[in-house]
């Protein structure tokens, strides 16, 4: 994942490593979603504590990607956005939103704006559940 961190490398080269990577390996994808959270929602282990800090890197990783020619979305949900990023941050809201929310209910009627989102694309209704052995997350996508 692209996490600020984790390593020391800077936004723009995580994202240009996790491209080349994909490129390389010939591997076909359609979008590239932006992880925004944290473990048990506690700052410092993937994310800084400096919330000024992790919109300034969350921008920069957005602005390789389109230099790179990547289509961009936000995975993430508005607990970990406002923890992360501030409730008043919506530097992502021009980006398709894929947000979570483990209600065991396949729409969009509990979304509550957030971060400059006013509507979501993808809903992770379920967190991991086993089904022919493999564990998988439910999503809606309309």
């Amino acid at each position: 994942g692209n996490h600020p961190q984790c390593t020391s490398d800077t936004a723009a080269t995580q994202v240009k490593f996790a491209y080349n990577n994909l490129t390389n390996n010939g591997v076909k994808y359609g979008m590239m979603w932006f992880d925004i959270e944290e473990p048990n929602g506690d700052l410092g282990q993937y994310w800084s504590k400096n919330i000024s800090d992790n919109q300034s890197f969350f921008k920069t990783m957005l602005s390789q990607a389109q230099t790179l020619g990547i289509v961009s979305g936000v995975y993430t949900n508005q607990y970990m956005w406002t923890t992360i990023m501030g409730s008043s941050f919506s530097g992502g809201s021009t980006y398709p939103l894929w947000y979570a929310h483990y209600d065991s209910n396949p729409s969009f009627s509990d979304f509550e704006t957030f971060g400059g989102w006013t509507s979501p694309s993808i809903k992770q209704y379920q967190g991991t559940h086993t089904v022919c052995d493999t564990g998988l997350d439910a999503d809606w996508y309309p």
